[in-house]
């Protein structure tokens, strides 16, 4: 066994083992020093590590992150949870709280999506009496299933929209994404409605009011209009790069650069600025830097391609690439594995590929917190507030079901699609 599989192997055991670790320890920390760990050894160097991160996708999050925080600052979060709140029946409260999450992971990716919901799932716990580290994993399961029907739902589309250029990804997306997505969703529901139901009455479980209180103070910016005008750019852009694609074969936009200009309204015209530019995530920034030189380490040592063995020549066979994202993703998350088993196809494959390689590797976020860098925020965000989160065991216990449905139906669709001649 190769160092660098070695030390990805003990960074997922350091993060399954995490909740007996001292409580200072974050899951950032455990990556970020496997990534240290594997340059003092040489295992990568300084500048093939600069080169093994996604740049591009790192200023794209940083962008989203910054328009989530300054949308925050309007009272965005405080705002949904009241309008839920004014819904006498519980169960449709959970309803639309899981739909919210899934549209706003949709349009400003998983991530954003963690750091908005957190605030509402703490206090929608609160007023039903729900057990916490329930809605937080309802949360993680909307977002991931959210965030697969867009090309900018989260990180890991957004690397196979660059790879694959679709002449429009917009369509793409919702040809091959939009059906199980929604089913997923449902099945979502369901499995978290019973799971409320089976775990609120747990009191030693249930969100202190200090929780609520921190989750619901929040000082409102006075302009909210920069963060809604980022918002509009964001989509207005995406949809224009799609469009532009198919009607007048223009050359695919930088998601780094859309990102760019889209919180540009923020950062000039805000009130608030320094305090958004603090509130970025900069913990899950750091953890997909790190991220990237560990897979980057991994890739250059040729393990994965040893792994692989025989099956490294039929990456592009659709079963191949459903197991292979499922399993590795559960291993290296989702994000990696996708930037790897890109580089392995070298632009080979069809759109049912691509998009099995993209619907596949985002369920399989499902199933561990380290699978999707979502679930990781969710607890993150959760430890600011002063929650307790979820355990690495509670998540993995309540998802399987989740897990296992949306990878079948995902499956069972992209293979439909692609049988009469699609893909």
């Amino acid at each position: 066994m190769s160092v660098s599989l070695g030390v990805s192997a003990l960074i997922f055991l350091g993060i399954a083992v995490r909740q007996w670790l001292p409580p200072m320890v974050r899951i950032w920390h455990i990556m970020l020093a496997g990534a240290i760990v594997l340059l003092l050894l040489g295992e990568i160097t300084p500048v093939a590590a600069l080169q093994a991160v996604d740049w591009h996708l790192i200023i794209y999050l940083f962008a989203v992150f910054s328009i989530a925080s300054s949308l925050y600052d309007t009272g965005l979060s405080q705002e949904i949870a009241d309008l839920l709140l004014k819904r006498v029946n519980a169960g449709a409260v959970l309803l639309w709280f899981i739909v919210a999450s899934a549209i706003c992971a949709a349009v400003l990716t998983n991530d954003a999506a963690a750091v908005i919901g957190v605030p509402i799932a703490i206090i929608l716990s609160r007023a039903f009496k729900w057990k916490l580290t329930v809605v937080l994993v309802a949360l993680c399961a909307a977002v991931t299933v959210g965030s697969m029907v867009s090309p900018v739902g989260n990180p890991q589309n957004i690397l196979v929209v660059n790879a694959a250029d679709f002449p429009n990804m917009l369509a793409t997306f919702i040809v091959w994404a939009l059906v199980p997505g929604v089913i997923c969703l449902v099945a979502v529901f369901f499995r978290f409605h019973s799971l409320v139901k089976k775990n609120g009455s747990d009191e030693s479980a249930l969100v202190s009011k200090e929780v609520e209180k921190q989750a619901e103070t929040v000082e409102v910016s006075r302009r909210q209009w920069p963060a809604i005008v980022s918002v509009v750019l964001l989509v207005g852009i995406i949809t224009g790069d799609s469009l532009g694609r198919t009607y007048f074969h223009l050359g695919p936009l930088s998601f780094g650069w859309v990102g760019l200009v889209s919180c540009l309204p923020i950062y000039l015209a805000g009130d608030e600025r320094l305090r958004v530019f603090r509130e970025v995530d900069w913990p899950t920034l750091i953890f997909f830097v790190a991220m990237f030189i560990v897979t980057g380490s991994l890739y250059a040592s040729g393990s994965l391609q040893y792994l692989l063995g025989p099956l490294q020549g039929e990456l592009t066979d659709l079963t191949v690439t459903a197991l292979v994202s499922f399993w590795a993703s559960q291993l290296f998350s989702n994000v990696p594995v996708v930037e790897l088993y890109l580089k392995l196809v070298d632009g080979a494959g069809t759109t049912g590929t691509f998009m099995m390689l993209s619907t596949i590797s985002t369920v399989a976020g499902n199933l561990f917190i380290i699978s999707a860098a979502s679930n990781v925020i969710v607890v993150q965000q959760a430890e600011k507030f002063g929650a307790t989160p979820f355990t690495f065991w509670q998540f993995c216990w309540w998802m399987l079901p989740i897990t296992v449905f949306c990878v079948v139906v995902s499956y069972g669709w992209i293979v439909g699609l692609t049988m009469l001649g699609l893909g």
